[in-house]
């Protein structure tokens, strides 16, 4: 079984998980991994803290001669940050206002510790970097399996961006391309942004990211928590500011007719006529993209006032802002891409369960055989 777990603040020392249950004898590579940390980094309306860190991963077990080992894999990610909060006073960090929409109160709820400034040091979305880490690691054997992620932003605001093919390489390029990581409407977005900086608020938004190559027959609808669905959004909700996920373009109204996505036999296999239900039915993959579209909320620290409380002094008062980003939904996109790619990587293994690269390549193609031979013999049933 593939599982992580991390650990980590935002202005500690660094960020480190442990992956557990990676196949032995697949190659990673280092610089891979700093490209996906990179590509976390930038984008239209980042603050201030993008230009202190420069993220690259430290790779500290599970791999001999850059291949992994079956062993866990331990990554770790400093943080530059922390020379600047090191030798701060205990006063200087203490923080008894919590920001609406933050989990500064609610972790106060839950845990009790007297100072808010422990709840927003581990609910930060800092720790997206580790995350985002670990799915690319997780996306380099899943490129030796023939399945690739892609991703764009698809709204900000009110504002949308056109919808495309994702892997058309002449309009990826584009979006690689835009600093909002959007098709058409780029000058839109920015201007957009910038209005909101200029007023001191924060936008939210829609990004969508599509899997390609996912084979079919991941997932299952034998038991609620198994469904391939509810794996991915679960994950996905599990991104700090997410507050919606959809499976399939969650924008456009249909009947059941118009829906349901045609099944017919053509070129000796089975294909399907669209996919709007974004690549799953009944929890199992069918073999279409995976279609994967989430919403974020804008960012809760903002330089406009909102009423809060002073838990210390016991009186009513405004907000305060800590240092942030306009919006969010560029990195996000980046971000959705790598949580993908482990949850992709963990349903195959929790499919084919093999300790290596040669046994795991031979139980998939043992399952595309299997399938191609229903392709072939449909006309028969």
């Amino acid at each position: 079984m593939l599982r992580f777990i991390d650990a980590g603040e935002s202005h500690g020392q660094g960020l480190c998980a442990v992956i557990e249950g990676l196949p032995a004898n697949f190659t990673i590579r280092k610089e891979l991994i700093d490209k996906e940390l990179k590509r976390r980094q930038t984008g239209y309306g980042r603050g201030e803290r993008m230009k202190l860190e420069k993220d690259q991963v430290e790779i500290i077990s599970g791999l001999s001669d850059n291949k992994t080992t079956g062993g866990p894999v331990t990554i770790l990610i400093q943080n530059r940050d922390y020379e600047n909060w090191k030798n701060r006073k205990s006063e200087e960090t203490f923080v008894s206002v919590p920001r609406p929409g933050h989990a500064d109160l609610t972790g106060e709820f839950k845990y009790g510790t007297g100072n808010l400034r422990n709840s927003i040091e581990r609910s930060s979305a800092r720790e997206t970097a580790i995350r985002s880490a670990v799915g690319a690691l997780c996306r380099q054997i899943l490129s030796e399996l023939g399945i690739s992620i892609r991703s764009k932003v698809q709204t900000l605001y009110g504002l949308n961006d056109t919808f495309c093919d994702l892997f058309d390489d002449s309009l990826y390029e584009m979006i690689e391309e835009s600093p909002m990581r959007v098709l058409k409407n780029e000058e839109s977005f920015i201007a957009l942004m910038d209005s909101a900086r200029d007023k001191g608020d924060t936008l939210g938004g829609w990004v969508y990211a599509s899997c390609e190559g996912v084979m079919r027959g991941l997932g299952s609808f034998m038991h609620y928590d198994r469904r391939m669905d509810g794996i991915i959004s679960g994950a996905v909700m599990g991104i700090q500011g997410v507050k919606q996920v959809s499976i399939g373009n969650p924008f456009l109204n249909f009947t059941g007719y118009t829906y349901h996505d045609g099944i017919i036999y053509e070129d000796g296999k089975l294909t399907r006529l669209t996919n709007h239900a974004g690549g799953i039915e009944g929890g199992i993959t069918n073999g279409e993209n995976i279609d994967v579209y989430c919403y974020m909320k804008p960012i809760p620290s903002i330089l406009l006032k909102i009423p809060s409380v002073d838990l210390k002094e016991k009186k009513n008062t405004e907000s305060r802002y800590e240092r942030s980003d306009v919006s969010a939904v560029v990195p996000l996109s980046i971000v959705l891409e790598n949580v993908l790619a482990f949850e992709i990587l963990k349903e195959i293994l929790n499919t084919f369960s093999r300790d290596n690269k040669e046994e795991l390549l031979a139980a998939i193609k043992y399952r595309e055989k299997r399938l191609g031979e229903l392709d072939e013999q449909i006309i028969n049933y």
